[in-house]
Order: C-alpha cells, then sequence, then structure tokens
C-alpha cells in the first residue's frame, strides 16, 4: 500500500512539470507572434510622398548639457492677468559721512615791512612778555666815559655817587616764571612816529623773525612820555639824576640828557610771536650845570653813558 502512494506521488509531480513546460512554451510562442506581426507591419508600411525628414545631430554644449530645473507640483504659479500687489519699499537716504576738509597745520608766514607793521609785531611780543610773567635772565651794563667835573673830579667820593645815580656797572639778574612784577620788561606802547627805521627778516628756517628798530633822539627823556620809556625803564631820566645829586649832598642848577644810538633787536617766535631773547641800547650824554658839592664848585660837568639791557632764557 506504501509503495502504490509513492509512486502516485511520484506519477502526480511528472505531470506537474510537463504541464508548467507546455504553459511555458505558449507564453513564448504568444510573444513571438506579436513580435513578427510589429516587424511585418514596420516593413510594409505603405509609402508616402512627404520627403524624409533626416535627423539633425545638435552639437554638444554646455546650456544643452544642463538639465532643466524641475518645479514643484506643489509651488502655486501667479495668475498673470491680475497685476501682482507690491508693498512700497521704505528707502533711507544714503548717509553719506561728510567729507574731511584739511586745514592747514601752519598760518601763512607774512614778514612785516612797514614801520607801523614791524612795531606792531614788537609791542605784542611785549605784551605777551609783561601780562604772561615768564621767567627769563636780566643783564644791565652801564659804562661812563669822558666824564668832565672840574674840581670835583678829584674828589673821589664824588665820582662814585655820579656813577651811582647815572647807573654806572654791570648787574645780572634771574626771574622766575610767574614772579615777573611788570617794572622791567613793560609793556611797549612805541608808535611808528617814535621810530626812524625799522627791519624784519625770516631765519632760514622760518622758525623766527629777527626785528631791528631805531628809536629817534630826544633830549631829556622822561620814563613816562619819551619814546625811550615806551619800550624800557632801565636808564635814569632827568628827574632820577636830579634825585640822586640830592641824596648825595650836591646841588645842582639845570641838567640836560641827549640819546642817540637807540636801538632794539628782538628775535621773535614766528608761531607764538614771543620773545626768544631782546636788547635794548642807548647812549646818553649828560650836562650838568653849576653843580656844588660840599667847598667845590663847577660850573659845567659832563659825562657819556652807554648802556646795553639783555634778556634771554624766556620760559612761558
Amino acid at each position: 500500500m506504501k509503495e502504490f502512494k509513492k509512486f502516485l506521488a511520484l506519477l502526480i509531480a511528472v505531470s506537474t512539470v510537463f504541464t508548467f513546460a507546455a504553459c511555458k512554451k505558449d507564453d513564448t510562442a504568444a510573444t513571438t507572434t506579436t513580435t513578427e506581426e510589429i516587424i511585418s507591419e514596420e516593413l510594409y508600411e505603405p509609402e508616402t510622398d512627404a520627403p524624409a525628414t533626416e535627423a539633425v545631430t545638435q552639437p554638444y554644449t554646455e546650456e544643452a548639457s544642463t538639465l532643466p530645473v524641475v518645479t514643484d507640483a506643489t509651488t502655486s504659479v501667479p495668475d498673470d492677468s491680475k497685476p501682482a500687489e507690491t508693498k512700497p519699499v521704505e528707502t533711507k537716504p544714503a548717509q553719506t559721512k561728510p567729507q574731511a576738509t584739511t586745514v592747514p597745520t601752519t598760518k601763512p608766514i607774512v614778514v612785516p615791512t612797514s614801520k607801523a607793521e614791524i612795531v606792531k609785531l614788537y609791542n605784542t611780543a611785549a605784551l605777551a612778555a609783561s601780562t604772561g610773567k615768564p621767567g627769563y635772565s636780566k643783564t644791565v651794563n652801564t659804562s661812563i666815559s669822558n666824564i668832565n667835573m672840574g674840581a670835583l673830579s678829584k674828589i673821589g667820593a664824588v665820582k662814585d655817587v655820579v656813577g651811582d645815580f647815572l647807573g654806572e656797572g654791570k648787574n645780572s639778574s634771574t626771574v622766575s616764571k610767574g614772579k615777573f612784577d611788570g617794572t622791567s620788561l613793560v609793556k611797549s606802547t612805541l608808535k611808528a612816529e617814535d621810530v626812524i627805521s625799522a627791519t624784519c627778516k625770516l631765519s632760514a628756517d622760518k622758525k623766527y623773525y629777527t626785528v631791528e628798530i631805531t628809536v629817534k633822539n630826544e633830549t631829556n627823556p622822561l620814563k613816562k612820555s619819551s619814546a625811550l620809556g615806551k619800550f624800557t625803564k632801565d636808564y635814569k631820566d632827568v628827574d632820577e639824576i636830579r634825585s640822586g645829586i640830592i641824596e648825595a649832598g650836591a646841588k645842582v642848577d639845570g641838567i640836560t640828557v641827549k640819546t642817540s644810538s637807540v636801538r632794539i633787536t628782538a628775535k621773535i617766535a614766528v608761531e607764538t610771536n614771543r620773545f626768544e631773547s631782546i636788547s635794548h641800547s642807548f647812549k646818553m650824554s649828560a650836562t650838568l650845570t653849576n653843580v656844588k658839592y660840599s667847598i667845590a664848585k663847577v660850573k659845567k660837568a659832563t659825562a657819556d653813558l652807554s648802556t646795553t639791557v639783555s634778556y634771554s632764557n624766556f620760559k612761558y
């Protein structure tokens, strides 16, 4: 019985194989027929009078090789029939920085030429010195020559007194910054009419003016009203000489003092109009009449003086 079952199973398996092979052969035949029909139709297609078109081979370009951009199907396409609504764009004016202007760092140098301009330059520097109270070094040198006092010249004490009240000798001093009292280096009030000549030169490095002023000659120049007294106080005027003679125990009827060679030389900084150095120089001839001292008396006494006043080492 078992053997019969095995034989039956084997028979069923063989039948299945043959059945599958038969189905496969039918499919292949069907496919072949269809392909042959298609080929037959293409080969025996009726001719037409339309000219045959030749395929045009496009040259390869980089642009042609670029793939088209595929737009997402979900992207909405605006309706061309309606104008697109655009919001106004607020534009702000472009902020421009102001152009930097070039400012000259130094003022143009103008060298004064006229007497009035040069005197003004000197007065400006003198004003800065008298009000700014700078420190400086000062030297006064007065020498007396051609003394003629007759019998009085034999008295040594008289010569000493004369030399004292005329300011004979040399003395130097130093004034600290801020300690200047304004009695020596004075504010100048010179005017063009007080001056004989004036020159101004610019230094080679264009940093300094060199000013030279010649002041007119005077008789009995007082410190309060004379041209000499307008720029310096470093001399003995007529009133001071008389007081000095009286203090020495002498008497004098008349005093005449004449000035000559009155000059100012100043070095002034171009940038600040301040003094770098100053020199005042002048000569005086003094004549005294009817001078009495103790038991001696002379009708006329004369003397010549030469004074130079120098300022240097200014510290503003």
